[in-house]
């Protein structure tokens, strides 16, 4: 009797669920989100076993609405209402009433590959082995998760970079994929956890072990422990299409005000060297006019000498003829010639002397050849004196312009260096952005009604590994009859409806 009163809702619902739906359904709803969630069932090893789909659409309008969802599934169950929807096409067609909002749920399996590959490998004291091999057995237990992101495009990304060069770059895209791995570990069965980064959490015996990866593509988690009679709880991989947030952190400003510095910087030392150049170029210019007065002073000293020589010679004569005159004078000094030639003869050799050793001639001063030759003498040594000095400024100037050069350069490779480090940034922010684009473009697995809005998660999951299960063989055990794949089909699903409506 029991029986028979828990058939009639299953016969009713069923009576209900395969009634076919009459009237006119053409209208499209105002609004519709389509949110699926990929529910995976995988080995052991990572393989996939089965995939179910449960998809949960969100109506707004009013009235009889038509929804064309797309996607290929097997075994399509409505599981939350009576509509039946009709399949053409690669289209699942969804005809219905709507009073302003209203929600259908179903599910279906589907072969499709998953956009994140899983490989599992196990070891137990080093050597590689099957999980059921494991079970019950006592030592070290490794566990390595590989995951593969299987959504990479090579694509061409355009960005500006520094002062808004237009740069490109070729890249293999690939689409995150924020991963979730958790297990349970229980802690009466494993000690000396090594699980690198993994949040943990303790709940009564039992430690939640979960790593937040992004693969790009790849990605491995390994976790290490000590285990006595092991059993491998189940390994759960949540997939979420996005980039984990992350804090911005105001370094791109910091860099270019430092760039900009370093350009006004570089810049002067620029034109500080070009102005030490051109000093130093001056200053050579003053030292080679200053060996040309030099030498040319050399040559004023060289026929001051000559003229000293013949004015000495040219006394010594004159003095001759001054004692010849004054003894003719003095002979006949009744001559008058005789005197006049004497007071001639006795000018010249004053003249003469004056002009040899200095004095005043017609009242004024007059510098004699021999101090003239003084005074060459010692404007050459100071002309000597000045190009030395033009010289050594000239080579400081230099050695100053050097070390500006050197400055200057390495100031210029610390600006290329920023420069160079800023594109990168730039180019990191472009890849970014296209990824986070790419990412929020990924909102369906099968595909979605038009115009709607998606999204997509996907939850998977390993079985139980227990000790006495034999190779190959799942935690829970096939049963043959009809009836009981039944219930096992009904359990199965009752499940995930009671995951996924815990879920959102």
């Amino acid at each position: 009797m029991k029986v028979i009163k828990k058939a009639i809702p299953v016969l009713t619902a069923s009576i209900i669920f395969l009634t076919p739906v009459t009237g006119t359904f053409a209208a499209s709803p105002t609004d519709v989100t389509d949110r699926e969630t990929v529910y995976s069932l995988l080995n052991p090893d990572g393989t996939v076993k089965k995939s179910i789909v449960v998809d949960w659409l969100q109506l707004k309008g009013n009235g009889n609405v038509t929804v064309k969802d797309i996607g290929q599934l097997n075994n399509l169950k409505n599981v939350s209402g009576t509509e039946k929807p009709s399949i053409q096409d690669g289209q699942i067609i969804w005809n219905t009433q709507v009073n302003g909002e209203k929600s259908i749920y179903y599910s279906g399996e589907t072969n499709q590959q998953l956009p994140v590959d899983v490989s599992i490998s196990y070891y137990l004291d080093g050597q590689k082995m099957d999980a059921a091999s494991i079970a019950g057995k006592n030592g070290t237990v490794k566990i390595e998760v590989k995951l593969k992101n299987l959504l990479k495009q090579n694509k061409t990304i355009t960005y500006q970079g520094y002062n808004g060069a237009k740069q490109s770059v070729k890249t293999d895209l690939v689409t995150p994929m924020l991963s979730l791995v958790s297990i349970n570990i229980p802690s009466d069965h494993f000690t000396d956890m090594k699980l690198g980064d993994a949040i943990t959490v303790m709940t009564g015996k039992q430690l939640n072990a979960t790593w937040m990866v992004v693969p790009n593509p790849e990605e491995t988690i390994t976790l290490e422990m000590k285990g006595t009679d092991i059993e491998f709880e189940p390994i759960t991989i949540t997939l979420i299409p996005k980039l984990p947030s992350v804090p911005e952190v105001p370094v791109k400003g910091q860099l270019e005000q430092l760039t900009s510095g370093v350009q006004q910087i570089s810049t002067a030392l620029e034109q500080f060297g070009n102005g030490a150049t051109q000093l130093a170029n001056g200053h050579r210019q003053l030292k080679n006019g200053l060996n040309g007065l030099s030498q040319g002073i050399d040559q004023l000293i060289q026929v001051n000498q000559a003229q000293t020589a013949l004015l000495k010679q040219s006394l010594d004569t004159n003095q001759q003829i001054l004692a010849i005159a004054q003894q003719l004078a003095a002979q006949k000094p009744e001559d008058q010639s005789l005197q006049m030639l004497l007071q001639a003869v006795q000018g010249e050799q004053q003249m003469l002397t004056v002009l040899a050793n200095g004095g005043m001639l017609q009242g004024q001063p007059f510098p004699g050849l021999n101090t003239m030759n003084e005074g060459l003498n010692q404007s050459r040594a100071g002309a000597d004196q000045l190009a030395t000095g033009a010289d050594q400024l000239e080579k400081g100037i230099l050695n100053f312009g050097t070390g500006i050069t050197k400055l200057s350069g390495g100031v210029a490779e610390m600006k290329n260096g920023l420069i160079t480090g800023l594109d990168k940034l730039y180019e990191g922010e472009a890849i970014l952005d296209q990824s986070i684009a790419a990412a929020e473009q990924y909102n369906t697995f099968l595909g979605k009604p038009e115009g709607a809005n998606g999204e997509v998660r996907f939850i998977l999951k390993t079985d139980a590994i227990k000790k006495g299960q034999t190779k190959g063989s799942p935690e829970q055990k096939t049963i043959g009859t009809t009836e009981n794949k039944k219930v096992e089909s009904t359990s199965f699903f009752d499940k995930i409806i009671k995951f996924f409506t815990n879920l959102f």
